[in-house]
């Protein structure tokens, strides 16, 4: 800044003091302005910018303080050093004018070198002003960019976190977030006894509709299934897919009643559901098995066993059914005392119940 001239504006009634004024500063390397009321200056200010004022205090029409306050609180017009000339120096009127807004004061009659002396500190606080304006601007930037920057990380984080837990095809929680879910039911079934209850379930003959149709179709299908069992559970409900055809719903703070009900809705939906393929309308059942949790199980692999085989019950049964697996703890105890002591031949299989349609 110190190679370049500075615009100054000089504000003052009194043209000998203009002229003088000028007279100082272009001698000094200045580009001076003049006004010669509060208002003019204003205008002034709008169109040429200058970072540095001088104005007189006594003025017509808006004196040096007014003006002062005026550019102080106009939003249009940024930071401007502010020197006052007055022939008034006591210490009451100086305090008046830094409450004002003033930066700087001269007391009439001001000579050469005191008037570019202040003018060279005003220079140097605007440079300090203007430097420190453009950090904040490159600060104001970069914190921008970094916003923009964590919103897409966010975004990306997010993404990678859907990718990493649910099904590709179906939008629904795969395998491996699938146990990570049920393994922490498990663990507030463990600390605080909260029931919950799973249901397997599996699409019947879903090899005909690839076979006969092609795999789009059986995509399709799995899409489409996928989204009436996601509108006939609960919001609190999960719902998975555990591998091909295979789907899984865990319900938490539901015993074993209550989920064999959700699964007969569900069953119920799939059944009337119209499923159309480029205009061929598929025949799509499910058949289910419902099974819940209880403390005799030794873990979550028990208790999948169980909705699993439930479910195996309901295709041998004759598909699109329901089937219970009932007495888990009776099953689990007779398949570990079989386990110990494989003389004990007369051990049952799991009870089950089907639900009647």
């Amino acid at each position: 800044m110190s190679d370049q001239k500075e615009k100054i504006l000089i504000v003052d009634d009194d043209p000998m003091m203009l002229r003088l004024f000028e007279k100082y500063l272009e001698g000094a390397g200045h580009q001076v302005l003049q006004a010669t009321n509060g208002q003019e200056a204003l205008r002034v200010m709008m169109a040429e910018e200058p970072r540095i004022v001088i104005t007189d205090w006594m003025m017509p029409e808006m004196d040096g303080i007014e003006l002062t306050r005026a550019l102080r609180q106009h939003e249009g017009i940024r930071f401007v050093y502010i020197i006052i000339v007055t022939a008034n120096s006591g210490l009451d009127r100086v305090d008046e004018a830094y409450a004002a807004g003033v930066d700087d004061y001269l007391s009439k009659p001001a000579g050469r070198p005191e008037l570019l002396a202040r003018v060279r500190t005003a220079r140097h606080i605007v440079r300090i002003e203007s430097d420190l304006a453009k950090r904040m601007r490159e600060i104001h930037r970069l914190n921008a960019e970094m916003a923009i920057a964590n919103e897409k990380l966010g975004l990306a984080n997010d993404k990678l976190k859907r990718m990493a837990t649910t099904d590709e095809l179906t939008g629904l929680l795969n395998r491996r977030e699938t146990m990570n879910q049920i393994n922490a039911l498990w663990s507030t079934f463990d600390r605080h006894e909260h029931p919950f209850s799973c249901i397997a379930m599996d699409i019947d003959h879903f090899k005909k509709f690839n076979d006969t149709y092609g795999h789009a179709a059986g995509d399709a299908v799995l899409h489409e299934t996928a989204a009436v069992l996601c509108s006939n559970t609960r919001t609190t409900d999960l719902v998975c897919r555990i591998g091909g055809e295979e789907f899984l719903v865990l319900c938490p703070n539901v015993g074993l009643n209550g989920a064999g009900v959700c699964a007969e809705n569900m069953r119920a939906a799939i059944e009337q559901h119209d499923f159309c393929y480029e205009g061929s309308h598929l025949n799509v059942t499910i058949s289910l098995g419902v099974a819940e949790v209880h403390p005799a199980l030794k873990g979550s692999d028990e208790l999948l066993k169980l909705a699993d085989d439930a479910m195996y019950a309901s295709k041998q049964a004759g598909r699109n059914r329901v089937t219970m697996a009932e007495e888990a703890v009776a099953s689990a105890e007779k398949r570990r005392l079989r386990m110990s002591n494989p003389a004990a031949t007369n051990v049952d299989v799991p009870s089950i119940r089907h639900i009647p349609r």
